[in-house]
């Protein structure tokens, strides 16, 4: 049976801010956005980056289920990039919170990456694949 990842859900603080980076930052196209009525915090963000769906949801609503937990961590995400210096300068430009890596940096295994965190901790490997097409998916 042949499966496919198609979007992944982030309970996230803040739907709006994290919307804006995932929009303004990151370059996301904002499919869909809901409230419970006009002017009422967002209840669910839908956008699209290439192929794959982020749904950013409220963590409130689900907080019994965090208790023990931190936002953004246990996960860690990637996105490959056609010039990843060109988008750590975006990044720079646009004020975004890197993490770990700081500049991108070549890898033994053919990528140059750097990382990213976004407003609720999710951390995002950045990367452009140098190996001539052995990571292409």
């Amino acid at each position: 049976m042949a499966a496919r990842v198609t979007s992944v859900f982030l309970y996230v603080k803040d739907v709006r801010r994290s919307l804006e980076f995932y929009n303004e930052v990151v370059g996301a196209e904002v499919l869909q956005v809901h409230a419970e009525h006009e002017g009422a915090p967002y209840t669910l963000a839908i956008l699209r980056l290439g192929y794959f769906t982020l749904m950013i949801h409220p963590q409130e609503p689900h907080a019994d289920e965090f208790v023990d937990a931190r936002l953004g961590v246990g996960i860690h995400l990637q996105m490959q990039v056609d010039d990843v210096d060109r988008f750590y300068q975006h990044c720079m430009d646009e004020g975004a919170i890197l993490a770990l890596s700081g500049e991108p940096t070549d890898q033994p295994w053919g990528w140059r990456e750097f990382a990213l965190r976004d407003p609720d901790g999710f951390v995002w490997s950045v990367y452009q694949d140098k190996t001539g097409g052995q990571w292409t998916v």
